[in-house]
């Protein structure tokens, strides 16, 4: 993972819980390599992600295949 800024699941999943409730749907309008979208998986809560940087979503996409949600 490249991404210059990568957040560590734990500290999302986090902050997560302190902004929302079981169900709730999060936005994250800069979606980077997708920690926040593997936080809410992870708690229950629906994600949408906007990434303008092809290369960032694509990291994205693979960490939401292959990563901390199994």
């Amino acid at each position: 993972n490249n991404h210059p800024t990568v957040k560590p699941i734990a500290l999302m999943e986090y902050l997560v819980t302190l902004v929302s409730r079981d169900g709730a749907t999060i936005l994250d309008l800069f979606m980077g390599s997708g920690s926040t979208g593997i936080a809410c998986k992870k708690l229950g809560r629906d994600f949408i992600g906007i990434e303008r940087e092809k290369e960032y979503f694509e990291i994205a996409k693979k960490r939401f295949n292959y990563s901390e949600i199994r």
